[in-house]
């Protein structure tokens, strides 16, 4: 197939070359959200992270409307409209872009058009001028890469300074792809705050130029608006648990849920992770099976809440649920070949290698607080899977060496 052509033989809706006459970039235009913001309140954020499920995520100060331009290997930008069911996209916090899928391995230029619009009533809907993103680059993950590169965030709590620490750290290292393994916030009430918890905290730019992978974790469950979270995440199919292969690395991703049981009373009786727990378990057994999967080199799993901890005494775990997800999951995590957990949760950094009570290592960050937090980075070739933990300072405090799987 010509390069040129993939975009719209892969779209169901379809997609037409824009001419540079046809945008205006954000300094040519004054466009505002009603209250006078500026409309575009951060950098995109890239989610997904595979080639076949990424999404682009704009936060916006006021209702509008938008589409994605996407240039693929220095072809011409060709417009993508998020239809859904007939309808475009409109929103008040975050425009949310589900893109086609896009060849592995490839270079991408993208930028994202947003329009203010006042939707006074059914027959009344005003359009503001149009604004124009900055150009982003980034490069599809490739299954098929002989080496690839990955950092962890976990327990950043919206502690700015902890996020301004690792995205530091992570713009230095520039990886394939950055995994936030949980709690990025303490709660969640209102969608209003939900864009600076999780796409651009602080104004950063944490993942405009690669994937994110989002992990979910549990002080993201708590508050009335964590039910909005699909609508600031873009994880494949809306799920908090997938799967997805970057070079050696297979990556599974999966939700510990909350830290205790359902029938708890500090949650009123509005929590049913048991449901979820055990359709995690369904799809694990398939997806191990997976020749994406099962034939990578390196397995590990990234979850919030660990699945082993240190017994030392009873205040410090284990968690009601960490033993229930455990329970379910390590028999087929052990089938799978997992090699490695990686969680965080305890805001104590530790690395348990595997042994006679843990038949899997697990890796754990810490946080939220500067002196505490970690960041950690993971380079994958052919013969090693390197993994560091590292503070703020960037001193070393944890190295995890795995050699690829046999057969």
């Amino acid at each position: 197939m010509e390069r040129r052509d993939f975009l719209t033989s892969s779209l169901a809706t379809g997609a037409a070359a824009l001419l540079p006459s046809q945008v205006m970039s954000a300094e040519a235009v004054s466009s505002r959200a009603q209250d006078g913001r500026p409309l575009l309140t951060g950098s995109p954020v890239l989610s997904g992270p595979a080639a076949d499920s990424l999404t682009i995520l704009q936060p916006v100060s006021g209702p509008a409307t938008g589409f994605v331009e996407l240039s693929v290997n220095g072809e011409p930008f060709q417009r993508i409209d998020a239809e859904s069911d007939g309808l475009l996209p409109y929103a008040a916090h975050v425009l949310k872009f589900r893109l086609p899928e896009l060849p592995a391995g490839t270079d991408v230029k993208y930028r994202v058009s947003v329009t203010p619009v006042d939707f006074q009533t059914a027959y009344k809907i005003q359009r503001g001028e149009a604004v124009l993103s900055p150009t982003e680059t980034f490069r599809t993950l490739d299954p098929a890469a002989k080496e690839t590169r990955f950092a962890i965030w976990n327990d950043t709590h919206e502690n700015q300074e902890t996020i301004a620490g690792v995205h530091r750290l992570t713009v230095d290292f520039r990886p394939d792809f950055l995994l936030w393994n949980g709690d990025q916030t303490n709660d969640i009430y209102t969608p209003a705050k939900m864009s600076n918890q999780y796409l651009a905290p602080g104004g950063l730019a944490i993942a405009a130029s690669w994937p994110l992978a989002y992990a979910r974790g549990n002080h993201d469950v708590r508050g009335p608006a964590a039910r909005h979270l699909p609508e600031f995440t873009g994880t494949p199919g809306d799920r908090f648990y997938y799967a997805f292969r970057s070079g050696p690395v297979a990556a599974l991703v999966m939700d510990t849920g909350e830290d205790k049981v359902d029938e708890h009373p500090v949650f009123g009786g509005l929590a049913a992770f048991t449901a979820m727990r055990e359709r995690q378990t369904r799809w694990l057994a398939k997806i191990i099976k997976e020749p994406f999967f099962r034939d990578a080199p390196y397995k590990l799993l990234f979850c919030h809440i660990p699945l082993f901890w240190i017994r030392e005494s009873p205040k410090e775990g284990p968690w009601e649920s960490a033993d229930l997800c455990r329970d379910a999951w390590l028999p087929l995590l052990k089938e799978g070949g997992i090699q490695l957990i990686v969680s965080g949760h305890t805001h104590q950094h530790r690395w348990l290698p595997a042994g006679s009570e843990r038949p899997i290592g697990q890796l754990i960050g810490g946080g939220p607080k500067p002196p505490a937090a970690t960041f950690t980075e993971g380079i994958a070739t052919s013969e090693r899977l390197a993994i560091t933990m590292r503070n703020l300072q960037g001193k070393v405090l944890h190295s995890v060496e795995l050699k690829p799987a046999q057969g």
